[in-house]
């Protein structure tokens, strides 16, 4: 009998050591969730089934006279289309990359498999990772978009169809996803991840990131990676909450909800003080948003030179605005960034961990908007690892997310904070629909 979809990483590893599971049975499960749910969701890009089914066959040999690799070791993953995979087609999200098959895998998926873990398939991804969408739809209103860019990672973990998939952030595309989902989104710190063999966008701020159903399976898969897993061994005095976001407004859900999420956590005995950022982050959405607008048109400039706006409608006026960015405006972003991240290095000495929405609100109707990035770019930006962890429901049956962000290196501590409030949350019954 094959195991039921939607298991954790971490039952699923203790059921292969055990030998109740084996990883072809695995495989096996989460290819029958993805044909009966694909046609609706539409998560996948392609589907590595063979390719998938060898490599669990090998893996399940290899536990007859070794010790599993790593607590990865046979469990599915699927990959953001936008990281190269051996053999398997790496399209980027466009049809002007149809039939592009990489000889090598990127590093962090080699990473992955060097751990144990299965490539079943690439999930959607919107064009070249940017705002022209993808067609995946939010696993929990099929009307609603699920985010973007790492649309079909962040429906596939929220669908049951993988315990865990890779993504990507420049801005919000974990975190906003893994918010308009209601799994659990993580991007460690800039540059703690390799991004070899990976489509860039805005290389000062591109970001390696997971999904997974629970913090405690991407602690796992932190683990895996060679990151520090501290779960209960350090917790911070007090969280702070910002006014947020910097730019922009909260949608009444979003502000409903996390206010309330505030006081559970009060009541919990959780301190959570509200005090202002540094004010120097005042200057981070202009500053971020030249700054990543000249390094994309950068990136993308021969391609919209070749193609127009065959690259993408909204990528391709991303580019003529990039162009026109000068060499001054890009030295001012660049020195307004780094005002904002060593003054963020020393305020957080008091306030280690940060507590904010992980969205504007809920996930927005249709799929022609993949919903707005502001509540996530000012972490990316100064590079510090962020988190999303669930903790409620708006109407129509879409979640919110709560973001947690840490000092550089601090992934830890991180982790054992969202640990301590997703359990939190999980004690406060979600029948209430904000907004």
């Amino acid at each position: 009998m094959l195991p039921p979809p939607g298991l954790s990483i971490e039952t699923m590893s203790r059921r292969i050591r055990a030998g109740d599971v084996t990883p072809s049975q695995l495989i096996e499960s989460c290819l029958a969730r993805i044909r009966e749910r694909e046609p609706e969701v539409k998560a996948w890009v392609r589907i590595a089934g063979d390719e998938a089914r060898a490599q669990a066959e090998l893996l399940g040999r290899e536990l007859e006279t070794d010790e599993p690799r790593s607590e990865l070791h046979g469990i599915p993953v699927g990959v953001k289309d936008i990281y190269d995979t051996a053999g398997l087609a790496t399209e980027l999200g466009s049809p002007l990359e149809r039939g592009r098959v990489p000889a090598k895998d990127s590093a962090l998926v080699a990473k992955l498999r060097s751990q144990g873990a299965i490539v079943i398939g690439k999930t959607h991804t919107t064009g070249y990772a940017y705002f022209d969408p993808a067609p995946t739809c939010n696993p929990h209103n099929l009307g609603h978009t699920p985010g973007g860019s790492s649309s079909g990672s962040a429906a596939a973990v929220a669908d049951g169809m993988v315990p865990f998939a890779v993504g990507s952030q420049t801005m919000g595309s974990v975190l906003r996803p893994a918010s308009y989902c209601g799994v659990v989104g993580f991007k460690p710190s800039y540059g703690a991840l390799s991004l070899e063999g990976v489509q860039a966008f805005a290389p000062t701020f591109d970001h390696a990131g997971f999904f997974t159903t629970s913090v405690n399976d991407m602690s796992l898969v932190w683990s895996a990676l060679g990151g520090d897993r501290v779960f209960g061994s350090t917790f911070p005095d007090k969280i702070a909450a910002p006014p947020w976001p910097i730019e922009g407004e909260l949608e009444a859900p979003m502000r409903e909800g996390f206010a309330a999420a505030i006081e559970l956590l009060r009541a919990g005995g959780i301190a959570v003080e509200e005090t202002a950022l540094p004010e120097s982050f005042q200057a981070l959405p202009r500053a971020t948003l030249e700054l990543l607008t000249r390094e994309a048109a950068t990136v993308h400039a021969e391609r919209f030179e070749e193609h127009g706006e065959a690259i993408g409608a909204k990528l391709a006026e991303l580019v003529e605005r990039g162009l026109s960015i000068g060499p001054e405006a890009y030295a001012a972003a660049s020195a307004a960034i780094a005002q904002a991240r060593d003054d963020y290095a020393a305020w957080a000495a008091r306030y280690p961990i940060v507590l904010t929405p992980a969205a504007l609100g809920p996930a927005p109707a249709g799929l022609e908007s993949t919903g707005d990035p502001r509540a996530n770019a000012p972490w990316t930006s100064i590079g510090v690892p962020a988190i999303s962890v669930p903790f409620g429901l708006a109407e129509g049956s879409l979640p919110l997310g709560a973001q947690l962000s840490a000092r550089r290196g601090d992934e830890g501590l991180l982790l054992a904070t969202a640990k301590a409030l997703e359990q939190a949350f999980a004690n406060e019954p979600r029948q209430h629909a904000f907004g």
